[in-house]
């Protein structure tokens, strides 16, 4: 799941711009093929109400949160959550191909061929329902909000966006990082293998079974349908002892708190990364008491509510931005940002060159 604007994000910094007029389909068959396809808003409606697993992790705390609203049940908030999908356009079709071919392009330009996965279906959605998130992806369905795709088919036509200029720029180039991204929820939702070898660049190892959290935890999670399991850990500093722990986002407090202030607030601004340890998983430690915490996850990403996000994060980098660093919206304005943990981006590349030469 990406935000647009709440989390750091980055920009596009290789020479391949994404509207040129090249699509899917080209002749150069040396370039990675990405197989996709979209949606009608009937059929993402179907695919989306037959994700079980994922509403039935919700709690009332998570309902009252993504539905911005208290006492709803489960099935008011599925029809809430049906409601959000619409049908592209055709020029969002064409836009998100362009994107697609950047992706493609990129992949090739660093020598790193595509790992074989199934046809990515693209869905869109308004995003009410998962607090304006730019993307989250359910299988191998990619959810895209229909805020960002309208201003990139806005762009692929050549017309301007009524944001300020660096806004919109900013949504240009930081559009092959947010399907990066969710592309790599795909890929390590349908590999165990590939995902363990990438948790293990933040220390993370893969269990085979989930931690059973108490109640009071259970309560807190946030449910985000790219993190479907909590089955990892990592060892951190916590006041001088090592600790196995797992990563996990949790909420600052229950909806009907912050509704008495802020009846419209998304989760996103009123959520938090905590360690729980695996030997005391009622406990929740604030991420920032661990002394080597951003040794260990690195310092490129800020969107560190799990191991499987901030690998898609910095994933994500990689094939949007390369190794040097990202750009940002700071203050209304375009930023370059150089990494902190540049050794995590080679990292990554290094292991994707090593899994799937070109």
């Amino acid at each position: 799941m990406k935000r647009i604007i709440r989390l750091a994000l980055l920009a596009l910094v290789c020479a391949i711009p994404l509207f040129t007029g090249c699509q899917p389909g080209t002749d150069n068959e040396e370039v990675a093929h990405l197989s996709h396809r979209y949606a009608s808003a009937e059929e993402g409606r179907q695919m989306y109400m037959s994700n079980t697993g994922y509403f039935n992790s919700l709690t009332q705390n998570d309902i009252d949160w993504k539905s911005c609203s208290t006492g709803k049940t489960i099935d008011e908030f599925k029809d809430f959550s049906a409601s959000q999908i619409q049908d592209f356009t055709e020029e969002e079709k064409k836009a998100v191909d362009a994107v697609v071919t950047t992706i493609e392009a990129r992949f090739d330009a660093l020598g790193i061929g595509l790992p074989e996965t199934e046809e990515i279906c693209f869905v869109k959605s308004n995003m009410d329902n998962e607090g304006g998130a730019a993307g989250f992806t359910f299988g191998n369905t990619i959810y895209l909000s229909s805020f960002f795709v309208d201003i990139l088919s806005s762009l692929w036509q050549g017309k301007q966006p009524p944001y300020p200029a660096d806004y919109n720029e900013y949504i240009y180039l930081i559009a092959p990082c947010i399907l990066a991204h969710e592309l790599f929820h795909c890929l390590s939702r349908k590999d165990a293998a590939f995902r363990q070898r990438f948790y293990s660049l933040i220390g993370f190892t893969v269990m085979d079974h989930e931690v059973e959290f108490g109640p009071k935890v259970r309560n807190l999670i946030l449910a985000n349908p790219d993190v479907e399991r909590f089955d990892n850990w990592a060892e951190f500093t916590i006041n001088g002892q090592k600790r196995r722990c797992t990563m996990v986002g949790v909420y600052e407090t229950d909806y009907a708190e912050v509704a008495k202030t802020d009846p419209g607030a998304s989760f996103f601004d009123y959520s938090k990364c905590v360690l729980v340890p695996l030997d005391d998983p009622d406990t929740m430690i604030p991420a920032e008491q661990a002394s080597d915490f951003y040794q260990i996850v690195g310092s490129n990403s800020d969107y560190l509510i799990a191991a499987e996000e901030c690998i898609a994060d910095n994933f994500g980098f990689m094939i949007g931005s390369g190794f040097n660093g990202h750009h940002d919206f700071i203050g209304g304005k375009l930023q370059f940002v150089p990494y902190q943990t540049p050794e995590l981006i080679r990292g990554i590349y290094e292991t994707m060159l090593e899994l799937y030469p070109d």
